[in-house]
């Protein structure tokens, strides 16, 4: 399956309007720097003042969202993306209260000003980057296994800082003040805000949500703001720049999220996204255990789903050896079969685990989960070869399914062969809306549908190696428990 022109073009406007974003901002921090008289003093504390405090109230704000979103402080990720903002609002905020004739005297330059502006940017990074840090990474796993005593730690020394930096800032005077260390702050911190964009990027190119390409937007903000942050003229215009590039950063990712919350109602996609892109980049082979993974990212969502994809996989198998295709399509029909409902990553929770009839317009943003799924396949060089099957498992053999309309021999076999387990299968599992139908219903349902909804051919395979191998009889039932 190939990428669409549309999908192409989006990311191709993406990219440059991200580039643009970060290079424009550069450009005019270089013009101030070298052209004379185009980097004015504008020296208002108080100004200053309310800038910083909107920026990390703003951060704040976003931290706090995140952490509502979290249902356990085992979702690592998310709670270490919360943090980050946290971090940032919190010693953001000192820098902001030492601004000379607020708290402190006029004329007086506290520690905190100097020094708090940039470790709030790299406390932030370091935090964010943790959250998309790869899972198979050492470091990945070890802050996973302590994350609730970094957590905790994390959450002391910020107060800590926050204390010490309004009673007793003199306290952080063995921080070096030095040009070389401001390059290494600047470097290090560009570099792990560079990282996390890249792999946000990667995650959005799976599920292209608003939400995640405004994360990689404020990220590339924040990193082109450690420039005029270090590097600016105190109280000129090439300094004042960054305070710019933090409210737009900050302002750009409320945004985003904001329509992602009205859409799914509820951030969490996010971190499943960055696991599902981490679970693909993994699948070598496509062994079960590679997939078995790639589920995963999908069970974070809705554990039906996942259990539903392995009983399918099964039920697959059996269908497509009872017709007695060659191994090679055996093995196309159960991998599509193990992963047929990937997409439904971009299904909205408040859809997915709906606890009753979907409406019109519901049943139409689920519908398009198939096409998701393949494009999300179609990004693996190992699961490609069934993208095609992923999109059409919800075709209708007499036609009118979803998306494309097939009908007969337009639909891929093994796409015929997935629809017939996947109905079964959803038949005899029980859901929050209704229970599971007992085996010999089910079966006599797909055979009225035969012909219709299925393909009869399939589903006679299937109802003979039920009643081959016993199933029907020998209290099986059990698997769609």
């Amino acid at each position: 399956m190939n990428v669409s022109p549309g999908r192409l073009m989006a990311s191709r406007a993406a990219l440059w309007v991200l580039g643009l974003s970060a290079a424009i901002p550069f450009a005019a921090f270089l013009a101030m720097r070298s052209v004379p008289g185009w980097d004015p003093v504008a020296m208002e504390p108080a100004g200053h003042f309310w800038i910083v405090s909107a920026a990390a109230l703003l951060s704040g704000c976003i931290g706090t969202a995140l952490a509502l979103s979290v249902q356990s402080v085992r979702s690592t990720r998310t709670v270490y993306l919360a943090l980050g903002f946290i971090a940032v609002a919190l010693i953001f905020a000192t820098h902001g209260l030492g601004t000379p004739g607020f708290i402190v005297p006029a004329g007086t330059y506290p520690y905190a000003v100097i020094i708090s502006a940039g470790l709030s940017q790299t406390v932030g990074a370091i935090f964010i980057a943790l959250s998309v840090t790869p899972t198979t990474w050492p470091l990945s796993r070890a802050v996973e296994r302590h994350s609730t005593a970094i957590l905790s730690a994390a959450l002391v020394l910020l107060f800590g800082y926050l204390a010490t930096m309004v009673w007793r800032p003199e306290i952080w005077d063995f921080i070096p003040r030095t040009k070389p260390w401001d390059t290494i702050l600047a470097s290090t911190t560009i570099a792990l805000l560079g990282f996390a964009a890249w792999r946000y990027w990667r995650a959005w190119r799976l599920t292209e949500l608003p939400g995640q390409i405004a994360m990689v937007a404020a990220l590339g903000f924040l990193a082109t703001a450690q420039v005029s942050m270090y590097y600016g003229e105190l109280w000129h215009m090439s300094w004042w720049l960054y305070h710019l590039h933090l409210l737009v950063a900050f302002c750009v990712l409320i945004a985003g999220w904001a329509i992602e919350a009205a859409r799914a109602k509820s951030l969490i996609v996010f971190s499943r996204a960055v696991e599902l892109r981490d679970s693909l980049d993994h699948v070598h082979i496509g062994t079960a255990e590679e997939l078995e993974a790639l589920e995963a990212a999908v069970e974070a969502k809705d554990s039906y789903t996942r259990h539903h994809m392995g009983r399918v996989a099964e039920y697959v198998e059996a269908i497509a050896r009872e017709m007695g295709l060659p191994e090679e399509r055996v093995e196309v029909a159960v991998m599509a079969g193990r992963i047929h409902d990937v997409g439904k990553i971009n299904v909205p929770d408040a859809v997915l685990l709906k606890p009753g009839r979907l409406t019109d317009q519901e049943f139409e943003t689920m519908k398009h989960h198939a096409e998701r799924g393949a494009h999300i396949a179609s990004s693996s060089r190992v699961l490609k070869h069934v993208a095609d099957v992923i999109k059409a498992h919800h075709e209708r053999y007499s036609g009118g399914g979803y998306p494309a309309g097939l009908k007969g021999d337009q639909i891929p076999l093994e796409a015929r062969i997935v629809a017939v387990a996947d109905t079964f299968d959803a038949l005899t599992s029980t859901r929050v809306y209704r229970p599971r139908r007992p085996w010999r219903d089910a079966v006599a349902e797909l055979q009225r549908v035969a012909g219709t909804q299925l393909d009869p051919v399939c589903v006679e395979a299937f109802v003979r190696w039920l009643s081959r191998t016993g199933q029907l009889d020998s209290g099986c039932e059990q698997l769609a428990a």
